[in-house]
This record gives structure tokens, sequence and C-alpha cells, in this order.
């Protein structure tokens, strides 16, 4: 009895020792579904933006189920909530045995600010966490993650300031030109133009302080936007005209030109001239009248020297007689 006792006690040890092996592989095997994005991520994902600051943006996201039975997964999604962006998905999942299921994160702005404010060199991490529970207790989790960035975008902006005095032919009259930054990004002028129609006498000068000049991102209420002060001058012979003035800045970032124009006046001084009465034409200045008919003095000069002839003439015939 001893002995059978001591054999079966031996091979209760050898069979344990055999079964502890394999619950310890089982315990270290993978798990049976997985959870990954669809959507290129890496390094980062970059949303879309509209003109007006409008976002656009969607993540895809796989669950495979490899097991013989369905998998029910609660959804978490944790981010910065004081960040720009605002991400809608599900708040749950099931997944049918040995299928491949999606489903979809949207992204949106939280206000058209806050996306302009975010600097497309930071990032806003995202966590997603799926979690599967039986009843109460959690049975497992698994996380992944997702940094959440804006794409450069370049908006110069320039606008004129007209002048203030009023520019004469011949003269020079001071104006200036803001130039904002629209964009999110630090930008640079790469060339300043002026275009002047109607006006071939008008000429823009100073542009040259414009080029390769830094703007950075304007304030919103545009308080430290570049501003710079320039000068129209007018030639000598400009006539008295209304004249379009148009600038023009081109953009570094996206090699975009825009302008801006406006209308200025050249006034033409007055020529002074001298226009006297009819009156004092036919009088002299000590207020005797004065001739100036050649052809009246013609004649009288005429009859005179006949006047004088006949005399003459007259004085001879008495003297022969």
């Amino acid at each position: 009895m001893n002995a059978m006792r001591a054999f079966s006690v031996l091979l209760g040890v050898f069979l344990f020792s055999l079964l502890l092996p394999c619950a310890q592989a089982q315990e270290l095997q993978p798990p049976s579904w997985e959870l990954g994005w669809i959507t290129d991520v890496d390094p980062k994902y970059i949303v879309e933006l509209e003109d007006d600051w409008d976002v656009e943006g969607e993540l895809v996201v796989f669950v495979n189920n490899e097991r013989s039975n369905e998998l029910n997964l609660a959804l978490n999604y944790d981010f910065d909530e004081d960040g720009p962006f605002a991400f809608d998905g599900p708040e749950s999942i099931t997944v049918a045995a040995n299928t491949n299921d999606s489903f979809t994160i949207l992204i949106s702005g939280v206000s058209d600010k806050e996306v302009r404010a975010f600097s497309p060199s930071s990032s806003l991490p995202l966590t997603l966490t799926a979690e599967e529970s039986i009843g109460e207790t959690s049975v497992g989790n698994q996380e992944i993650e997702a940094d959440i960035t804006v794409p450069r975008k370049y908006r110069l902006m320039p606008s004129i300031v007209p002048p203030q005095d009023t520019l004469f032919s011949g003269s020079w009259v001071e104006f200036s030109i803001e130039v904002s930054n629209l964009g999110n990004t630090q930008d640079a002028i790469t060339i300043a133009e002026a275009t002047i129609r109607s006006c071939p006498h008008l000429s823009v000068v100073g542009l040259e302080q414009l080029e390769n000049k830094v703007v950075g991102v304007t304030n919103d209420d545009n308080s430290n936007a570049e501003s710079f002060t320039l000068r129209l001058e007018a030639s000598s012979s400009h006539q008295e005209r209304q004249c379009e003035v148009s600038l023009a800045v081109t953009s570094e970032g996206d090699d975009t030109t825009r302008s801006t124009a406006t209308n200025v006046q050249v006034v033409a001084p007055e020529v002074e001239q001298d226009v006297r009465d009819d009156d004092d034409d036919d009088t002299t200045s000590d207020g005797s009248a004065e001739s100036t008919s050649l052809p009246w003095a013609s004649v009288n000069e005429t009859i005179l020297a006949l006047f004088i002839s006949f005399l003459f003439i007259s004085n001879r015939k008495q003297r022969f007689q």
C-alpha cells in the first residue's frame, strides 16, 4: 500500500510538471484580437484646413478578431480638451468571430481662432483605448496613439493707407502700406511691385524696403501688421487727373501674389495769365486814346504828303509867272 501511494504521488507530480509549461505558454500567447490604425499617422496626421479655418479630418481604425466568438469593446478617447480639435467616434464596437472590422473618428475644429493660433510645428496627442470586459470585470485592453497637427497656411495681405496731403504736379506726398500675415506661420515678402494706371508721370518710391522683409503672424486686431512708408512723386508735366495705384506683394511661403489698390488725385497748379480789358487796349496810361490802327495812320500821312506837294507845286508856278 505504501508503495502504491508513493507511486501515485510521484505520478501526480510528474503530470503536474508536464501541464505547468503548457499553462504558462497559453498565458504568454498574444491576444486573439488586435487594434490598429488604417490611416497613415506616421509620424503625424495632418488635418485639412479651409481658408476660413474650418478643419476636416478622419482617422480609420481596424479591429481584428481571431476568436471563434464575438468581441465586445468599450472605446475611450483621451486628448487635451484645451486644444483646437474635437474628436467624434463610437463609444463601443462589436466584432463578429473571425472578422476584421473598422470604424472612423471624425476630427473638427473647436473654433477658427484656436485653430489659427495652433502652430504647425506643434501636435496634439490622441490616445484610443479599447477595453474588453466580461460583466463588470475588465479582462484586457489595447491602446494606440496618434499625433494630430495642422498644415502651414500662408496668406500675406497688403492694404494701402492713402495720402492725407494733396498731390500737386511737380511734388510728392507720403503714404503707407500695411502687410498682414493672416496665415498660421511666419512668412516673408520676396517681391513688392507697383502698377499705376492712366498716369505715366506718376511713380512710387521706396518699395525696395519691403523685399525680403519677414512678417510674423498677425494678431486678431491686426495691431502687429508690418507698416512701410512710401512716396508718390508726380512730375512737373503731370496733368490734373485721378490715378489708380496698385501695390502687390509676393509670399515666400506659397509664392502667391496678392494686391491692393487706391485712387489718388493729382492736382495741376493754375497758370497765371496777363488778361487786360478791351478798354485798356484803347487807352494810354494817362487816360488818352492811343490809336493802334495802322491803316488810319497811313491815310493821314498820305493826305499830308499830297497837301505839301500841292503847296510846293503852287509856289513854283507863281515863281515862273
